[in-house]
């Protein structure tokens, strides 16, 4: 008596099996996000600075990409940079310009290349008409650091 030969896999069906595969591949490689945000989701340390006070008399967006370009915005902070600006990065800023009291901040979310435009989404907290904040002055700001890449930032406010 002759056993069976095992079932034959299915030609057009083998190319399916691989898509599964390729999906998680591609959702685990670092920056290189599917929605197409160039921030990693998990920010390394020492690319995210924020803070209610810096030295900027006016709401200011910043893009720097080379060392000259990061003295200035750390001058806007008013401090001097933690460090040079890493080779193959840049850095975009928002800074809120004064607030007559705290509560507010801002952070940036995503940036995005767009043709020849980059993307900058950022978000503003303020505070609420119920919510007790110090009253005193602030000046809030974010940096983040990313990946170097060509393009004319554009900012844009998240809702």
């Amino acid at each position: 008596m002759k056993l069976p030969s095992p079932p034959r896999p299915i030609p057009h069906l083998i190319p399916l099996l691989f898509v599964p595969v390729l999906l998680l591949a591609s959702c685990q490689s670092g920056n290189d996000r599917a929605d197409g945000n160039l921030l990693p989701t998990q920010a390394e340390a020492g690319t995210v600075w924020q803070g209610d006070h810096s030295s900027a008399a006016e709401r200011a967006y910043v893009v720097a990409r080379d060392s000259g370009e990061w003295s200035a915005l750390w001058a806007r902070v008013g401090e001097p940079a933690p460090s040079s600006l890493p080779g193959g990065r840049m850095a975009v800023a928002v800074f809120l310009g004064p607030r007559d009291s705290a509560g507010y901040g801002v952070t940036v979310d995503s940036v995005q290349q767009k043709g020849a435009d980059l993307i900058v989404g950022y978000h503003e907290m303020v505070p609420g008409p119920a919510q007790a904040v110090a009253q005193m002055r602030t000046s809030p700001y974010a940096i983040r650091l990313l990946p170097s890449v060509a393009g004319t930032p554009k900012f844009v406010r998240g809702k």
